[in-house]
């Protein structure tokens, strides 16, 4: 029987052999995925470890749990530190790139406004929608195994990103690389660029090659904007990371 997983946002020093989870944890727990008293639980917490519970009570408001271990595998964290930027997209869209972003194993996710971007967000909804997409992420990486949470930032301009960031890679079709091209020092740990549903703008793609960013293409086709973050993000796993057998070894020996 499969162990239903979720995440709290406690410190693993605060926890004690029983634990009162609360809303909207508990409802979650209740509502969604049905648990009763007797059931196993699996959660992880904001400091990265995992543990094993056992239900012992599921109440209007809250749901306790006991027998609280933690547990001896290791979780399948990512090797590779890798920050999407991603052009803000229409809402389907950019939740999907974080959900497949969060689920493969990307440390976060940054958010930008960029010329082109279609889908404009009022200043003041700013907190709301990146708390949806945080929300989003979490449920992928309780989904996905994950015992870290991938983080998403709150929505900046990309003029603003970009003079933070000293290296990066951008993705446009136009590019002469492809991502076997990128520099070595970039392979574990970088910041990847990608475009809303009109891709970056001449302006934008000259800042990146000012500041010296690494341009590639994936294939020879257009992909959606959506699409993107999943294609790379598998790219580099096969090249340089979890998707790579021989590096697997080499990290575990």
């Amino acid at each position: 029987m499969r162990v239903s997983r979720i995440y709290l946002p406690i410190n693993h020093r605060a926890l004690t052999d029983t634990w009162v989870i609360e809303q909207p944890k508990a409802h979650y727990i209740r509502n969604v995925l049905r648990l009763k008293p007797g059931h196993r639980l699996q959660f992880f917490t904001a400091t990265g470890r995992q543990y094993n519970a056992v239900i012992a009570a599921v109440n209007k408001h809250d749901v306790v749990i006991q027998e609280i271990m933690a547990c001896q595998e290791e979780p399948p964290n990512s090797q590779l530190q890798i920050t999407i930027v991603q052009g803000i997209s229409a809402s389907d869209r950019m939740d999907y790139s974080i959900q497949k972003a969060a689920e493969l194993g990307c440390h976060q996710v940054q958010p930008v406004i960029t010329e082109f971007c279609s889908h404009r967000i009022a200043p003041h909804k700013y907190s709301k929608k990146q708390e949806h997409w945080q929300a989003v992420a979490i449920s992928a990486c309780e989904q996905s195994g994950r015992a870290d949470v991938m983080l998403v930032e709150t929505i900046k301009p990309l003029t603003d990103v970009v003079s933070d960031i000293n290296q990066g890679i951008f993705l446009e079709p136009t590019a002469d690389r492809f991502i076997h091209d990128i520099p070595k020092e970039l392979q574990q740990q970088c910041h990847v660029f990608i475009g809303p549903e009109g891709g970056f703008s001449p302006t934008e793609l000259s800042q990146f090659e000012s500041r010296g960013y690494c341009g590639i293409k994936m294939g020879s086709r257009v992909l959606r904007t959506e699409t993107m973050a999943p294609v790379v993000l598998s790219a580099m796993h096969t090249l340089y990371g979890d998707f790579n057998p021989k590096i697997s070894r080499q990290d575990k020996s």
